[in-house]
């Protein structure tokens, strides 16, 4: 009785991601792979709405998936995906019909090399791949020395931390230029449903803070409004390694997008 009871509630999800529509008895009768009655699916029904992973929106109505139930779902489906391609092209054009906003950043190592002193008015911060000067200041030159053999990003917050803005708003403006957005229509519809949102979030969405700042996994509220959801994972972009960084409604198709690509490609 337990494997019938989860995969009707898998099918459940499953059919609603694909309809948006409530799901009947009926309808839900023809998804299954195995006979049932339709009154045994109502009882069914019953005792997923008794404990909160259905609702039902109108009385003469089917039913649909909980937010916790779609939550509770994407823990389980959503493990261990790489998306894979040879062509951002593919990955936008999915993104628009997901209705997705894609945030991606290639996977690199720029570490703190040196701390150089550029006659008495300057340091250099050699990187790398990158340089960056600012003003010398004797305790600021020791402190930075304690950072070489740190990576670009860890000095970054580091800096933000301490309160050494200019160097901050320098490395994050290189940032910016390493970052690519997809669909930001999706992301201003996140901010929209939520007023003060994307006030005080959008930036470091758009500029890529935050996918440095957020580890694998799946991440719902208080990060995003209520029925969003995001997805950190890795990608192959065009052959290059990237962290990548997935945000939609709790009810749009987040695997869709790591199948059809990898089916176009």
């Amino acid at each position: 009785m337990k494997r019938k009871y989860e995969a009707i509630l898998e099918t459940v999800v499953r059919t609603f991601l694909q309809t948006h529509e409530p799901i009947g008895s009926a309808m839900l009768k023809e998804k299954l792979p195995f006979e049932i009655a339709p009154a045994t699916i109502r009882y069914y029904f019953n005792k997923m709405v008794e404990r909160g992973e259905l609702t039902q929106l109108h009385k003469s109505s089917g039913r649909i998936p909980t937010e916790s139930t779609m939550k509770q779902y994407w823990r389980k489906h959503l493990k261990e995906l790489e998306l894979l391609t040879d062509a951002m092209n593919e990955v936008a054009q999915i993104s628009e019909e997901e209705n997705l906003f894609m945030l991606f950043k290639p996977v690199k190592s720029n570490r703190l090399k040196a701390i150089e002193r550029v006659g008495e008015r300057y340091l250099l911060l050699v990187f790398e791949h990158d340089e960056y000067a600012i003003r010398y200041q004797n305790q600021l030159e020791s402190f930075l020395q304690d950072l070489v053999g740190y990576e670009l990003e860890d000095v970054k917050r580091i800096a933000k931390d301490v309160g050494i803005i200019s160097l901050y708003y320098k490395m994050r403006a290189k940032n910016e230029e390493e970052v690519t957005s997809v669909n930001m229509e999706a992301l201003i519809k996140v901010a929209g449903k939520k007023s003060g949102w994307g006030r005080r979030n959008i930036r470091a969405f758009l500029d890529g803070d935050i996918i440095e700042e957020l580890g694998y996994g799946l991440y719902f509220d208080p990060l995003l409004p209520r029925g969003f959801m995001a997805l950190r994972a890795d990608s192959v972009i065009e052959n290059r390694p990237m962290k990548m960084l997935c945000i939609g409604a709790i009810d749009q198709d987040f695997t869709k997008i790591f199948k059809e690509v990898r089916d176009h490609g």
